[in-house]
């Protein structure tokens, strides 16, 4: 058999805790390091479902036990953008 190097994307599901969200990007707190730069799929729970989103990764800084990443959305179905909207317009 021979030995090749293979490079490529590898998808992985990482717990993550959203600290702000907005129509625009979100910052996350992660326990993995996120590549600065790298364009992602995201799928972000809300009550009574989740949207789908894809983000750049605009910063990643090392806290506490983790990394606060923020993402910038450069992709979303508009119907997953209607949602995320009523979502945030909600009363708190």
């Amino acid at each position: 058999m021979l030995s090749r190097i293979v490079t490529g994307t590898a998808r992985a599901q990482v717990e993550a805790r959203v600290l702000d969200l907005s129509l625009g990007g979100a910052l996350l707190h992660l326990a993995t390091a996120l590549e600065v730069g790298a364009i992602s799929d995201f799928c972000l729970p809300l009550e009574g479902g989740s949207v789908s989103v894809q983000a750049e990764v605009r910063r990643c800084t090392p806290a506490g036990d983790g990394y606060e990443v923020g993402l910038e959305f450069v992709g979303m179905h508009p119907h997953d953008q209607r949602r995320l909207r009523e979502y945030l317009d909600r009363p708190r």
